[in-house]
């Protein structure tokens, strides 16, 4: 197995925190707008401060 940021960080910080109950959202699905300037997704952020 290679070892690199992906493998030894990324991976396993992604898959505690959605153990923890955080949803994980894909920058590839694209039903989902992503502010690139602020790094939000604008429409879910709209919907949540409703």
């Amino acid at each position: 197995m290679k070892f690199n940021e992906d493998s030894r960080v990324k991976i396993p910080t992604i898959l505690h925190l959605m153990r923890l109950g955080y949803k994980y959202l894909s920058l590839k699905d694209p039903q989902l707008i992503w502010d690139e300037s602020t790094n939000i997704f604008t429409d879910l952020f709209h919907k949540s401060i409703k």
